[in-house]
């Protein structure tokens, strides 16, 4: 009984020296926000500022002649409509598969979306600038461009497909059967039977995507003409220049974009992790 004792101390102590450790560089980030850069490079180590300033948040109230609200907006756009169209185009298409399990080349879209889990995002920059510039979406103020790119299996797509599609696996097909016979359509069959039945994973389906998009650059300076549809990650990756890095001001641009992550997450991660038990576990 007290080896048990003893060793459960022991995990609890493991776990909170790697909490730690994983928490500290969050900590460091927002309280070297509210410090100087003379005293970040003199002491880089410390937490609790010396003395408190808001410098580096006086500094990104503007940049590239711009408020940090407008992207503000552009992170919103950008990433409300990426998460709509990964979540509705990964729930038709896992309910296709489930629905058609034996049409040909179906087996071939699921592979591919496993594969591009591992599959490295930045193979597809140059194709995806191919075809969004043929399509015209390129351009000033042109979102959807960026979205699009934004939604695939690469950067977000694929783990909501896979959510999704373990979920349907548990779905008792006869459900859906006896609604068919009752004359019901493959659209009333998905609004009014399926997603009700799937919230839990459409909720987080919804929150991944979400919070995967929130922090995208990549696409974002691969497919921006100019700064109008940079988002906050993007305008974080641009203040480090050739003259150096502000590490005041970047401190606190990172916990600007950090903060509502966090905040989201902590309010949601009980419905995450019953939707992720929910698409992950057959029945």
């Amino acid at each position: 009984m007290k080896i048990n004792k003893f060793a459960a101390a022991l995990a609890y102590a493991v776990l909170i020296v790697i909490s730690l450790v994983m928490i500290y560089p969050f900590l460091w980030m927002f309280f070297s926000s509210f410090k100087t850069n003379l005293e970040i490079v003199q002491d880089p180590l410390s937490l609790w500022p010396k003395e408190w300033v808001l410098t580096g948040y006086q500094n990104i109230a503007t940049l590239a002649g711009n408020s940090i609200w407008h992207y503000i907006k552009n992170s919103l756009i950008i990433s409300v409509g990426t998460t709509l169209v990964v979540v509705l185009s990964t729930a038709l298409g896992g309910y296709a598969l489930y629905r058609n399990r034996k049409l040909p080349f179906f087996g071939v879209i699921e592979k591919s979306f496993m594969v591009s889990l591992m599959y490295p995002a930045v193979l597809l920059l140059i194709p995806l600038y191919v075809i969004v510039v043929n399509f015209h979406l390129y351009g000033s103020g042109n979102y959807l461009g960026i979205i699009l790119a934004s939604s695939t299996g690469a950067w977000g797509a694929a783990l909501p497909f896979f959510l999704f599609k373990q979920f349907f696996d548990s779905m008792p097909y006869e459900l859906l059967e006896a609604a068919t016979i009752d004359g019901a359509s493959e659209i009333r069959l998905f609004t009014r039977i399926t997603m009700p039945v799937m919230y839990p994973v459409f909720t987080t389906a919804t929150l991944i995507s979400f919070l995967t998009s929130w922090g995208l650059w990549l696409p974002v300076l691969m497919l921006s003409q100019d700064m109008s549809t940079y988002n906050l990650a993007a305008m974080l990756v641009n203040l480090n220049s050739d003259l150096g890095v502000d590490l005041s001001q970047t401190a606190a641009l990172s916990t600007v974009i950090s903060l509502p992550v966090v905040v989201v997450f902590l309010l949601t991660q009980r419905k995450v992790m019953e939707g992720i038990a929910a698409g992950s576990v057959k029945g």
